[in-house]
């Protein structure tokens, strides 16, 4: 897709300098925290620094694209590579994050550019995909974008939650931080995960996540469960034996719900008393397997939505020598057998990262086993 055409008055696309970096964050905060947040309500506080702080830094600077109008950055996206290991092979990906245009600057064509523009870095750097989340899916498919992954989500409440079992004499505690070398060294044993250096986990595990618990015994750490929490809890990173998950899934319930709160207080539409969820990933993921088993109700959903920006590439690196690969971008042959499918980018990117399925194609090999983690997904 050809970048549009926009007025000589603006600079770039081009990627962040460091006197750009202050501007970035205002401009961001702006769009994404001032004009998001509820009319008549408070302001939502600005905290697009604290939350990204692992992508808007001086080390990440070429991968913030900018279009300024008088040295003030007016466009904007940012990209966070990571790798992310699967069963497979390794899949490098760009995740999206804040794709922002200052509302006096919008219908000018500066969004479009600053997108297309990631697009080409990302290509320039060697992804094979690019990786966003949003709710306004037919925009992003318009740039050659689809919805794609598995994610399921559990929810748990004062019905459900007993099922799950007792916790037993393990100590419990809400302090992370003396259990962080054990807990970045037990994910490293995932079988799909990124790969993150300790700063980056550290980094990223404090930001990111507001509730902690771990369960150990004698120091030693036994399962471990974050949440994140923006009005409800949500659980967005877990370790340890399913068993032993699931245990501290039903303590944190225990030590999140509030005994006093009655049906019958409820105000509005909100629901009453506590309801919580655990996001899981799909296919390899042994907590999930042991909530299915134990009818716990969940949903599945899209991780996201992702570009294929490399196929050949992708295809090689996961090693797929059961299914062929022809053709050019948004012109693809792909063969099972005796089996052809002709395909454009986001079917080609559907088939390959489901949930949804193509009948009796290749069903021993897509949808891949793929999952980007709450903490790393942007």
């Amino acid at each position: 897709m050809k970048s549009p055409e926009i007025s000589n008055e603006f600079e770039g696309p081009k990627p962040c300098n460091m006197y750009d970096l202050a501007s970035v964050l205002d401009n961001a905060n702006l769009v994404m925290r001032v004009h998001e947040s509820p009319d008549g309500g408070p302001y939502t506080r600005p905290t697009i620094g604290y939350d990204w702080a692992h992508i808007y830094n001086q080390e990440n600077l070429e991968n913030i694209r900018v279009i300024t109008h008088d040295d003030r950055v007016v466009s904007q996206v940012a990209i966070l590579p990571s790798i992310v290991q699967t069963p497979r092979g390794d899949i490098s990906v760009g995740g999206i994050n804040c794709f922002a245009t200052n509302p006096d600057f919008r219908r000018q064509g500066l969004g479009e550019a600053v997108l297309l523009d990631s697009h080409e870095k990302m290509r320039r750097d060697g992804h094979h995909i690019g990786l966003l989340t949003t709710e306004i899916y037919d925009y992003y498919r318009k740039y050659y974008w689809e919805t794609a992954g598995r994610e399921r989500t559990y929810a748990f409440d004062r019905g459900n939650v007993d099922l799950l079992p007792d916790l037993g004499d393990y100590e419990v505690t809400s302090d992370r931080m003396p259990f962080n070398g054990q807990i970045y060294d037990l994910s490293l044993a995932r079988p799909i995960m990124a790969k993150r250096s300790r700063s980056m986990h550290d980094v990223v595990s404090s930001h990111r996540l507001h509730h902690s618990f771990v369960a150990h015994r004698g120091g030693e750490l036994i399962a471990y469960l974050a949440f994140r929490d923006e009005g409800t809890p949500v659980g967005w990173d877990y370790l340890g034996d399913p068993r032993d998950v699931a245990a501290l899934i039903r303590y944190a319930f225990k030590e999140f719900d509030d005994l006093g709160q009655t049906t019958s207080g409820r105000v509005g539409p909100a629901r009453p008393t506590l309801e919580f969820f655990v996001r899981t990933s799909d296919g390899l993921d042994p907590v999930s397997a042991y909530l299915n088993g134990r009818g716990i109700p969940h949903t599945l959903g899209y991780i996201g939505m992702a570009i294929m920006l490399d196929a050949q590439g992708l295809w090689e690196s996961l090693g797929i020598t059961e299914v062929g690969l022809d053709g050019a971008p948004d012109n693809w042959e792909v063969t099972s057998g005796s089996k052809m499918l002709k395909m454009d980018d986001r079917e080609l990117t559907r088939l390959v990262f489901g949930p949804e399925r193509y009948p009796d194609f290749a069903p021993g090999v897509f949808p891949i086993d793929f999952y980007q983690w709450p903490l790393d997904i942007v």
